[in-house]
Order: structure tokens, then sequence, then C-alpha cells
């Protein structure tokens, strides 16, 4: 079973605790989890690191993990800062 949860709005350092929190509860709900980021509007590189973060305790819990319609202004920040995004999207749907 997956749960499909749809996040969305600005992702930078003024809010990255509520992410955090909202990440990581989903984190502890125990199930596989598919993340709609298309509704994303712009990221920092805190949010992108709770990404990344998030992928490493879903696979420590053995976790699945995907990420659908990653935006571009994900995409283009993870590249300038030299981010394998193979990493963080493994498995992920369409969009990458």
């Amino acid at each position: 079973m997956e749960r499909l949860e749809k996040l969305s709005g600005e992702w930078n350092i003024a809010n990255s605790d509520e992410l955090r929190e909202r990440l990581s509860a989903l984190v502890v709900s125990g199930v596989d989890l598919v993340l709609d980021l298309s509704a994303v509007e712009s990221c920092d590189t805190a949010a992108l690191q709770l990404l990344c973060s998030l992928r490493r305790t879903a696979d420590e819990r053995g976790l699945r993990l995907r990420f659908l319609d990653m935006p571009p202004v994900l995409v283009e920040l993870a590249q300038a800062l030299g981010l394998d995004l193979g990493e963080l999207t493994e498995g992920v749907g369409s969009g990458v």
C-alpha cells in the first residue's frame, strides 16, 4: 500500500522546520510514499537537503519512496549543486 501526498508552495529555510516535521511524520507512518511535487513553486538548499534526508530515512526503514513530477526549479538546483538526482529519485515516476 502506498500513500500519495501532494506537496506544494515555497520551500525555503524560513519554513524548513515545518517541512521537516511534515516529511518526518510521513516516514514515521511506516507506509510506502509517493510524493507529488508538481505544485512546489520554489526550493532552496535547505529543502533539498530535507528530501535527501527523507530518502535515506525511508531506505533505512525499508520503505519505498517515489517522487512524482519533480519541478524544474528543484532539478536545476540539484544540478547546480552537483547532486546526483539518480540517488534522490531512484524509482521516480514521471517528471524527472
